[in-house]
């Protein structure tokens, strides 16, 4: 009996003991993950906000694009880009697309390769590109490989102008390889390891004790962030089973377990502590206003920034509704962008918040959610950025076109008419002396004139002012007056212009006044690069129920590193021949503009040396007869 009891008792203390440890496993295993869980919802954290502050960045310059009027000046532009990547830590570089080729591209140094990338011709990135376009939406790819080297996100920003016509692609390209190297850094800190994994990755089996993977959505993007524990394991159980039938040996290990897991606990504790106090301190020391909001809009937070923008201090602000602080007209705006909670809010909007004396200050806002809150609901970071500058610059831009059309244009006009008629003889000969100074003062305000022309006409077709009459006509004729009306310019330079090919007696639906302007810029360019005694020839054909002129020379050609500027606003092909021939570099922008409001298409080829041949496309609006 005595051993039955005993043998009662061992098998008893056994299960106990198996009892214990396999609660103590499963105590642990709970722990574990709930710290590793903490863990990557802090590093999660870091990575939004360090993400939505380069983004937030980088969408400020989307707006710069459609208040230029897609009009882009490197001189001007330089310096806020500068500005824009001395402030994103992990912007890599910011290209500007136009027509979806790479233009522009700061810093230039190390990307040389990326300039000039034609984004259909990147036959894995183009149709998520052509979804962004249509969906006018910026978008988050990556990681890519990048043809500069490395890994990068790319956050590509549609940018479409005032009438809605779509201008290009603003790309910032974010260094994925040290935005990643730096949170491992953060990681192995905390005896952790992290990974960004495509969203759809599977979960192995044998992994998921001893790391948590959270989804990451960000401006279309999604990831999972993958945190695994690299501290070393804890010893095996199997010398516990072994000693564990005694008592003693088994009260002690439960002992010592549970000190331990009070260190974790406690360690867990502090380890939360320290992230909070290092997002407060980040937040609170940001450049641009920030705020933390619950459901309701109610500041829970403002940093230093905001409390500056506002002429208040963080107690005044905290507990009060950020729409306190609003005009009677942007509260509604404001609270119906809170209430979004998705990627529209995050593209920002402009509100004006009144200061310590009432006085409205111009900002753009922007959303970030956090998630939801226990007693708060909904959190929400706020982007509040100060943009009264930028509206200054863009009322100077205003008054400049003004100050061109109403201060300039008439003075001017009075004196190159005087100077013609003095050339002309209309005041008496000119003596010899002064012959050569004259000609050159008509030439210049000539110049002049044709360049105030031009502002003007760029400016009403940005501000959607041109007007035209367009209507159904013969196009032979205007290509005969073509000729006819540019052939005394065409002698200047002793170039001979010919109409050729068989008449065609095809209509189309055209303005004739600005189809001849195109014409006669076509023409221009092609006589003064073409050298003394050659032909400039222009031509006419039909294919399908399309008619194209084309207006051909034979001289330098286009350059190879000036055809993505060709059709932009001031692009002139800088060296020596090209230079000296002068011009606006407005003529052929404003002929794209023309010859689209009028629904065709222009375009060109050309050799280098070999000579150019522009090109416009109008729809036929009856059938082609030929004598």
């Amino acid at each position: 009996m005595a051993g039955i009891w005993l043998l009662v008792i061992l098998l008893t203390s056994g299960g106990l003991v198996e009892l214990g440890l396999w609660r103590y496993n499963q105590n642990r295993y709970q722990e574990e993950q709930r710290f590793l869980r903490a863990q990557a919802y802090e590093i999660r954290a870091v990575l939004l906000a360090e993400l939505n502050a380069t983004l937030h960045l980088a969408s400020g310059l989307a707006s710069y694009v459609p208040a230029k009027q897609g009009r882009l000046d490197a001189a001007e532009l330089q310096p806020w880009l500068r500005g824009l990547f001395t402030q994103g830590r992990y912007i890599r570089n910011i290209g500007l697309a136009p027509d979806n080729r790479i233009s522009y591209l700061y810093p230039l140094e190390g990307n040389e390769s990326a300039l000039g990338i034609y984004y259909p011709d990147l036959a894995e990135q183009w149709p998520h590109i052509q979804k962004i376009i249509a969906n006018k939406e910026p978008r988050l790819d990556g990681p890519l490989n990048l043809v500069q080297g490395g890994k990068g996100l790319i956050y590509r920003v549609p940018v479409y102008l005032q009438d809605q016509r779509y201008w290009g692609l603003i790309s910032t390209v974010i260094d994925y390889d040290r935005l990643i190297a730096d949170l491992d850094v953060l990681a192995r800190q905390r005896d952790l390891a992290v990974a960004l994994l495509a969203f759809d990755v599977p979960v192995a089996t044998s992994a998921t004790r001893d790391n948590v993977r959270l989804p990451v959505s960000l401006a279309g993007a999604q990831w999972q962030l993958q945190v695994s524990s690299t501290s070393q394991p804890i010893a095996s159980l199997t010398p516990v089973r072994t000693l564990g039938w005694s008592l003693a040996l088994l009260i002690t290990l439960l002992t010592a377990w549970m000190m331990h897991l009070h260190r974790r606990r406690a360690s867990l504790a502090l380890a939360l502590s320290r992230s909070q106090q290092d997002f407060m301190q980040a937040f609170d020391l940001a450049p641009q206003g920030m705020a933390m909001l619950n459901a309701s809009g109610q500041m829970l937070e403002a940093n230093q920034a905001l409390c500056q923008l506002l002429e208040r201090s963080r107690e005044k602000l905290v507990g009060t509704a950020l729409a306190d602080f609003c005009l009677p007209n942007d509260r509604v705006k404001l609270r119906q962008h809170l209430a979004q909670e998705n990627a529209q809010a995050r593209l920002g909007w402009w509100i004006r918040l009144l200061d310590g004396e009432q006085n409205p200050v111009d900002v753009e806002c922007s959303a970030s959610w956090l998630g939801l809150s226990e007693t708060e609901g909904a959190l929400c970071i706020l982007h509040i950025q100060d943009i009264t500058e930028r509206l200054r610059l863009q009322q100077m831009q205003r008054e400049f076109i003004a100050s061109v059309s109403h201060e300039l244009r008439t003075p001017l006009t009075s004196i190159a008419g005087s100077l013609g008629l003095i050339n002309g003889g209309a005041l008496g000969e000119v003596p010899q002396a002064m012959q050569s100074l004259l000609q050159i003062a008509q030439s210049n305000s000539s110049r002049l004139q044709e360049l105030i022309n031009d502002l003007l006409d760029m400016e009403k077709l940005a501000a959607g002012k041109m007007r035209y009459d367009i209507c159904e006509q013969p196009i032979w004729p205007l290509l005969e007056d073509a000729v006819t009306h540019n052939q005394p310019y065409a002698n200047e330079y002793q170039v001979r212009l010919e109409l050729v090919g068989s008449p065609i007696e095809v209509h189309v639906a055209i303005d004739r006044q600005r189809l001849a302007q195109i014409l006669a810029n076509l023409i221009s360019n092609a006589v003064k690069f073409s050298a003394p005694g050659s032909v400039v020839t222009l031509k006419a054909s039909v294919d399908s129920d399309w008619l194209r002129i084309s207006v051909k020379d034979r001289g330098i050609g286009i350059k190879e590193e000036f055809r993505s500027r060709l059709f932009t606003r001031f692009s002139q092909a800088d060296g020596g021949d090209a230079r000296q021939k002068g011009g606006t570099g407005l003529g052929l922008a404003i002929c794209k503009e023309l010859i689209e409001a009028m629904s065709g298409h222009i375009g060109y080829e050309s050799k280098e040396r070999m000579g150019s041949t522009f090109w416009l496309e109008l729809p036929i609006a009856n059938q082609v007869v030929r004598v």
